[in-house]
């Protein structure tokens, strides 16, 4: 693949910078219909093609996807949701099989490590899948910084995480002189999700066809939008009791009163600990 120097430098890029391959579908950044990801040039685009069809690759990318049941009990309606805007949109290229992601991006390195950001253009409510590639030493760089919670977590290569990047700033730490680091990037775009709630249309032409009442609706909706979102998500106490439903904030709301989220920022007592597995040696 080749890439102009000012592919190197872009924001979600540190130090010397790196480019990115992408694919998959989108909407948003003034586009009038969701459409494909076009690549920088047609041999980027058959490199990426490739890159994206090798054995291994599509292993890393879909086999961490189990775990979306266990925390976040929401992946059949992602499915469903694809599922319609495919039958729709036909001409729309996947980025692998039975993946609830429209996009991915490789980060090509070699040296693959990002400033503190978050990728506001994705659903807010939704998760992206980060895999971490390359050969470092994940002791000393490599890091995922979670900076609104105080997290700094190991990422060697080959591991995967889910996290809520529209929403929660994230980073990594920088890796040693010689080293490589890779990462490939699972999303979807928010503007996506808003295409088929407007009955397959951007927001500016539903919006001039809009009734009174279709506006009066809409109202409704987005003073929900919130307590809906947060119940798609699991708190730990509910795993220890197996429950994989979420945790439904909606009393508060009905009330017009604030949620409470003081269950999701304090620390955990004691007892909501996972028990520590012994190291064997």
């Amino acid at each position: 693949m080749t890439f102009p120097a000012g592919a190197y430098h872009h924001r979600r890029a540190y130090g010397d910078g790196f480019p990115t391959g992408v694919h998959g579908f989108s909407f948003g950044c003034s586009r009038e219909n969701i459409g494909n990801i076009k690549a920088s040039s047609t041999r980027n685009a058959a490199v990426m093609e490739e890159l994206l069809e090798d054995p291994d690759v599509v292993r890393m990318a879909t086999h961490p996807t189990c775990l979306f049941p266990f925390f976040l009990p929401f992946p059949v309606h992602l499915l469903t949701f694809f599922k319609t805007l495919l039958k729709k949109n036909p001409y729309l290229r996947c980025t692998f099989p039975r993946s609830p992601f429209a996009a991915v991006t490789a980060n090509l390195g070699p040296v693959s490590v990002s400033p503190p950001h978050t990728d506001a253009g994705n659903k807010a409510d939704g998760m992206c899948l980060i895999g971490a590639l390359g050969n470092f030493d994940a002791d000393k760089g490599g890091h995922l910084v979670c900076w609104d919670y105080d997290l700094i977590i190991r990422f060697p290569p080959g591991c995967s995480i889910l996290i809520p990047s529209a929403v929660v700033t994230h980073s990594n730490t920088v890796i040693q002189e010689g080293e490589e680091r890779f990462s490939l990037i699972q999303y979807s775009t928010g503007g996506l999700f808003r295409w088929v709630a407007n009955s397959f249309q951007s927001d500016r032409s539903w919006l001039t066809s809009a009734s009174t009442e279709d506006l009066v609706r809409r109202e409704e909706e987005r003073k929900a939008r919130c307590a809906d979102a947060l119940k798609k998500f699991t708190l730990w106490k509910d795993v220890k009791v197996k429950n994989f439903s979420g945790r439904a904030r909606v009393e508060v709301w009905d009330s017009g009163d604030v949620a409470d989220f003081s269950d999701l920022m304090d620390a955990e007592s004691e007892g909501e600990h996972p028990t520590k597995r012994i190291r064997r040696t």
